[in-house]
């Protein structure tokens, strides 16, 4: 079994409108949520980061890399993805990684949640969700080989900071 990882990039800063898509930075909002989920994953075992080579990706994902103490990968398929694309990303990890984390941004990153589990989760930005994948190699990946097991947001994150409840989520299931 393998498993997943799919972090929509936190929130961006659009108050320059001057700046281009790729060149756009974290906003202090989105600098505070990547805190929150680098706490969230602190101690976790994955082995490999790949992640879009987009500013704002690679600013939410570089405190996470340095609590996880696994290797990045930067791919240029992540910025303007689909689905699709990040199944092809998926295939090509190295097999003798057991657990990858994507970091990413939406659409593509709720679409390759609901082509793997059937499910249509929200993911707003900062949003990590886990996904095992009930294959044993990445190249057996396909649509509907895994299961979301868990999906939580900053905001979520927060709230548990102040007051300790149970982090909680939910999908729909995908209707035609």
């Amino acid at each position: 079994m393998k498993h997943l990882y799919l972090l929509r990039h936190a929130k961006s800063d659009w108050s320059d409108t001057s700046i281009d898509d790729f060149a756009r930075p974290l906003s202090r909002r989105g600098k505070r949520a990547r805190r929150l989920i680098a706490g969230h994953v602190a101690g976790w075992q994955i082995d490999l980061v790949v992640c879009s080579p987009a500013v704002r990706a690679k600013a939410t994902a570089e405190p996470l890399i340095g609590v996880l103490s696994c290797p990045v990968r930067y791919d240029n398929t992540m910025y303007a993805a689909d689905a699709d694309d990040l199944l092809v990303v998926t295939r090509r990890l190295p097999e003798n990684t057991s657990s990858v984390m994507l970091v990413g941004h939406n659409p593509s990153v709720e679409e390759f949640t609901t082509m793997l589990c059937g499910l249509s989760p929200r993911f707003p930005t900062g949003a990590l969700g886990t996904l095992e994948l009930g294959v044993e190699n990445w190249s057996d990946t396909s649509p509907g080989s895994g299961s979301l097991t868990g999906l939580v947001t900053p905001a979520q994150l927060a709230e548990a900071r102040s007051d300790p409840p149970p982090i909680r989520w939910q999908a729909a299931p995908v209707s035609d």
